[in-house]
């Protein structure tokens, strides 16, 4: 029996791998997105020593707008964050969404963005962009609390935390997403974090 992970034929994989009765193609040997990523279609966006702001128009965070005329749909999947220094009043990070259709402005791009089939020594972006900074015109909407933070946290940081939306949270052309503080902003170079996620095309 062929693994049904791999076999796509010679179409495009568009929208969501499954049958027309709404059959999911799932393998137990390669995992959940392990067709999206051998396709060029998951992506991973990652910042690290951000004073991760709350939401707001200056937004500081890993920033994923999908842009007009993009072509795509992006599916958010995962997400982790660290704070890693002392930051009393920050107490959580969260998602916060929103939308614009012109480029947001004083940006300064993610620390990393590319597709996870690795094939180059440089990173290969999609049809999007991340940012760890931007400016937008209207301050994002706090939609998901992803972990709590506490004061009593040492300079030596804690562990990682991880999550997945499943992708169930979709941004359109136009949408974007970020992590933000909850409570107050992280002290300066304090938070690292990333969004995995799949562009699929229309």
């Amino acid at each position: 029996m062929a693994d049904l992970d791999l076999v796509f034929g010679a179409q495009k994989l568009k929208g969501s791998a499954a049958t027309g009765v709404g059959d999911a193609l799932v393998s137990e040997y390669l995992g959940k997105y392990a067709a999206l990523a051998l396709k060029g279609q998951l992506y991973l966006a990652y910042s690290t020593a951000l004073a991760l702001s709350l939401p707001a128009t200056a937004t500081i965070g890993c920033m994923v707008w999908n842009r007009p005329g993009s072509g795509v749909r992006v599916h958010l999947l995962e997400w982790s964050s660290q704070i890693y220094a002392t930051s009393a009043a920050c107490t959580g990070v969260v998602l916060a969404a929103g939308y614009q259709t012109t480029t947001p402005t004083t940006v300064t791009a993610a620390t990393f963005y590319g597709r996870t089939l690795i094939n180059d020594i440089v990173a290969q972006p999609g049809r999007v962009s991340a940012y760890n900074i931007a400016t937008v015109l209207t301050a994002p909407l706090a939609v998901m609390l992803l972990h709590h933070n506490t004061a009593a946290i040492a300079t030596t940081g804690e562990d990682v935390m991880t999550g997945t939306f499943g992708g169930g949270i979709i941004l359109e052309e136009g949408a974007f997403a970020t992590t933000a503080a909850h409570g107050a902003a992280a002290a300066a170079t304090a938070w690292a974090g990333s969004l995995l996620f799949a562009e699929i095309p229309k």
